[in-house]
């Protein structure tokens, strides 16, 4: 059973991952590679941060419990 990254581990290796893409000297195989972990890792990312949106929903939807509604808005926008 493989073990699922912490969110900081995943963003720490995505941008590990970027700047060896960014180095022009990358053999196609590496880049094709890093590339290919780097979309799994996104993957996972949101995935991580999807749960713990619902999460907060949820505790703010039953802290707004007889005291009027809590607003919500998106961060991205």
């Amino acid at each position: 059973m493989s073990k699922v990254p912490k969110l900081g581990d995943d963003l720490k290796r995505l941008e590990e991952i970027v700047r060896r893409l960014e180095d022009e000297s990358l053999d196609l195989e590496t880049a094709l590679a890093l590339f290919e972990e780097g979309v799994k890792r996104l993957q996972t990312a949101q995935a991580q941060l999807d749960a713990a949106e619902i999460r907060v929903r949820q505790v703010l939807s039953e802290s707004a419990d007889g005291g009027g509604p809590v607003r919500i808005e998106p961060l991205d926008g």
